[in-house]
């Protein structure tokens, strides 16, 4: 009888040890395998970097709701085209907004799309020294297919601070919707466009084939707009530097003057402009008269190139932030509604060009 009872306990002394525990404390039964993890989702990012082709420069991507904190990252290759990837280990599809930031670093060059730029000729290679600092950047959604493509350039980088302007004053904005966000790129698009002379109401500036204008054959000849746009992210490559400044401050200076104007405008635009947005436009006049000539020189060179006439639309030299309020009036989304238009103040001159 001993001996029966013996045996009885040890088997239940068996079975207990054989059980097995997950991590959550779960305890499965005897010879129970595990559940099998969730496979991983990912999300392929990819695109180019193109102020004239950037070339080693720093990739990040971030979720829209926090700007500060990098998902991934990796360096544009020799063509200024990068892939990466994000990781979600639940295995659920990876949805939302995402900025993606394309910054010059120590070794990072720069093909000149422009005529010239400063003592860089056209396709020559411009150097790290100039390029420091410069900081480009887009925005894409994510609707869980797997991949997304964004494409950075001077124009995408417009559009996405202005964006990113409005937003900052307002936490409720929730740029992960799919709709509220192609809402305000089309809106910025507009509003951008306005801001350089164009008429984009029927173009979203992030959809845009904006392409290497240091190679002829790249622009379009059937596509005004986007040859366009191609030429004006080309011309900021010619811009000219002040005193103690690079190709690099250049630009920076004009993408954040460009920020202060269209915020100030979109917030209030019947208000008049306050010092500081005065020369803020009085900065994008000043680029404006160079791009307005310079864009013609270029479709000239190409045109010469390739023996086909490049298509652009002439833009002003001198803009006008009363148009600039003009296009923000038609707007629903990016002023939540507010819109509506008055005497802007501040500089004066042409219209848009046609």
């Amino acid at each position: 009888m001993n001996k029966i009872m013996l045996t009885t306990v040890a088997a239940a002394i068996s079975l207990t040890l054989s059980a097995c525990y997950q991590d959550d404390g779960t305890v499965l039964a005897p010879n129970q395998a595990p559940p099998v993890p969730p496979t991983p989702s990912t999300l392929d990012v990819s695109g180019s970097g193109i102020k004239g082709v950037l070339a080693n420069a720093l990739v990040e991507v971030f979720d829209s709701s926090d700007l500060e904190t990098a998902l991934a990252n990796t360096q544009t290759d020799e063509n200024g085209d990068y892939t990466l990837s994000l990781t979600d280990a639940s295995g659920e599809a990876i949805t939302g907004t995402f900025f993606v930031s394309v910054s010059a670093d120590e070794d990072t060059t720069m093909i000149c799309d422009a005529t010239v730029c400063g003592d860089v000729v056209r396709g020559g290679v411009v150097p790290a020294s100039q390029l420091a600092g410069l900081k480009l950047s887009t925005m894409s959604n994510s609707d869980g297919s797997g991949t997304i493509f964004a494409e950075v350039n001077a124009l995408t980088t417009l559009a996405t601070e202005t964006i990113l302007a409005v937003i900052e004053d307002d936490a409720d904005i929730d740029l992960s919707d799919p709709e509220i966000f192609e809402a305000f790129q089309v809106d910025a698009s507009r509003v951008i466009g306005a801001t350089l002379g164009l008429d984009l109401s029927e173009t979203n500036i992030f959809d845009v084939v904006i392409v290497d204008a240091s190679v002829s054959a790249n622009v379009s000849t059937d596509d005004m707009v986007a040859a366009t746009l191609t030429l004006i992210n080309g011309s900021l490559s010619g811009l000219e530097p002040g005193t103690d400044e690079t190709l690099a401050d250049a630009i920076e200076t004009y993408i954040a003057a460009v920020k202060l104007v269209t915020k100030a405008i979109i917030n209030n635009p019947g208000a008049a402009l306050d010092a500081d947005t005065v020369a803020a436009m009085a900065s994008i006049n000043a680029v404006q008269a160079q791009v307005s000539q310079a864009i013609i020189d270029l479709a000239s060179v190409i045109s010469g190139d390739t023996g086909n006439a490049v298509g652009i639309v002439n833009i002003p030299d001198v803009i006008n932030p009363d148009d600039i309020a003009a296009s923000v009036d038609l707007d629903d989304e990016i002023t939540g509604g507010t819109g509506g238009t008055g005497g802007t103040g501040g500089t004066g001159g042409g219209g848009t060009g046609g």
